[in-house]
């Protein structure tokens, strides 16, 4: 058996709230799926095999922790199950899934509609509408691609090629507009949206097509970076047209402020190491060191303003992901997070997992890219002061995202805060930049 292999545990519902059992142990038992991966897909993957396996046609509705996914079974009437399975209440499954013990006695609302039942059904209502007013033809099912607390994505195929809706929080409702915006502006290719929902907080999208930036080269990757400059600079100056888009402005005494709200926050940094943050919570001995440096980051973000480097847009989500190279076109998409602040943050996620001889490249171009603006040496020493607070900023969104989504569904969002929190802790002693990035 793989390392990497994971048994993902199927909460497959009907309309009545049933719950399909697996008989065969002679008691009702939560079935279970095995994937030669580290996390089960939550989305058409995952159905698709459900569907071979059980003869069920089901969506995603709602992931409960890293394993656990609840899932839907379509149809009115209680669907026909495979030979050695039954449908039974809730109760005779009780004490076998602590989170979905949580979820049958859960009484606040959720924050991501996609997961209430008849969301899907009311989404694939409104693409048909679209797609006929648009006189195009429906050409299958949608399918899901993505599917968490944080969004939901669905693709649909058409006879002129696929669409794809986006359904967001109320906090990142405003990327369709953003996205419109920059596009505007003539400086690079954007996603071409076609049609918004606001009071839904969804739109569609045309696919973009081309490949992410994770399945190319580390020089065309470092062409990647060029393109957010070129695009960083053309937004000078235009901080009132970005906020009329939705951007919202992250000057340096809101990032000061930031800090002593975020690092204050015991709740996070002295939670316990649990199954919901992968065991990742920091030590007693981390929580100490890491508050301890407020007045350092406070320090930092002063003298970051000090060095006068233009406020810009910022992706604050700019990850080889996000990015879409398509022939000699660059595409930069998901702009749920943009912000109006130091443009040197968004090297943030962009070094994340890139080995040290690749993160100083990136510097390097990054920096050259902005020559003809700002000098870069005056880059790279504000680079200096930019890297532990651009850490800082990655948290300040990831705390923002589980307060948002609760105690459900935090999971997605505190193990990482707790690797940012590392790897700020990492850039304080370092402040001479021997690692360019973030790993050794």
């Amino acid at each position: 058996m793989s390392s990497d292999s994971v048994e993902a545990v199927l909460v497959i519902v009907d309309r009545d709230g049933a719950v399909l059992c697996d008989m065969a142990g002679g008691i009702a038992a939560l079935p279970r799926m095995r994937f030669d991966v580290r996390w089960p897909p939550m989305d058409s993957e995952l159905t698709d095999r459900v569907r071979r396996v059980f003869g069920l046609i089901t969506v995603v509705l709602e992931p409960l922790d890293f394993t656990t996914v609840v899932l839907l079974a379509a149809g009115g009437a209680r669907p026909v199950c495979a030979d050695g399975f039954a449908w039974h209440g809730h109760d005779v499954v009780s004490g076998q899934s602590l989170v979905l013990d949580r979820r049958a006695a859960r009484s606040r609302p959720l924050a991501s509609e996609w997961f209430r039942p008849g969301w899907f059904e009311r989404a694939e209502s409104y693409i048909d509408g679209e797609i006929r007013a648009a006189g195009r033809v429906r050409l299958g099912p949608s399918r899901q691609i993505k599917h968490w607390s944080m969004s939901a994505v669905l693709r649909t195929p058409t006879d002129r090629g696929d669409l794809y809706l986006k359904a967001v929080l109320p906090r990142l409702a405003r990327e369709p507009d953003i996205t419109r915006y920059l596009a505007s502006l003539r400086v690079a290719p954007f996603a071409t949206i076609i049609a918004i929902s606001p009071g839904d907080r969804w739109w569609l999208a045309e696919d973009f097509g081309g490949v992410d930036a994770w399945a190319v080269s580390t020089e065309r990757r470092r062409a990647c970076l060029t393109q957010l400059v070129r695009v960083q600079k053309k937004t000078i100056g235009r901080g009132d047209e970005l906020i009329a888009v939705g951007c919202v402005p992250l000057t340096p005494a809101a990032l000061a402020d930031g800090v002593r709200s975020i690092l204050a926050r015991d709740d996070i940094w002295r939670a316990p190491k649990l199954a919901k943050n992968l065991d990742r919570a920091l030590s007693g001995e981390e929580a100490d060191r890491l508050q301890a440096l407020t007045p350092y980051l406070v320090e930092c973000a002063e003298r970051l303003d000090e060095a006068a480097i233009p406020a810009t847009i910022v992706h604050r989500d700019f990850h080889p992901g996000n990015v879409v190279l398509r022939e000699e076109e660059i595409l930069l998409h998901d702009w749920s997070f943009a912000t109006i602040t130091n443009p040197l943050f968004d090297l943030a996620s962009w070094l994340l997992d890139a080995p040290e001889p690749d993160a100083a490249s990136y510097l390097d171009v990054c920096f050259a890219a902005w020559a003809d603006t700002i000098a870069p040496e005056r880059m790279r020493s504000a680079w200096r002061l930019a890297k532990p607070l651009a850490a800082v900023v990655e948290m300040m969104k990831l705390i923002e995202l589980a307060d948002i989504v609760g105690p459900d569904h935090d999971f997605n969002w505190l193990p990482m805060t707790y690797g940012w929190g590392r790897r700020l802790l990492n850039a304080a002693t370092d402040s001479d930049l021997a690692i360019n990035g973030w790993r050794k």
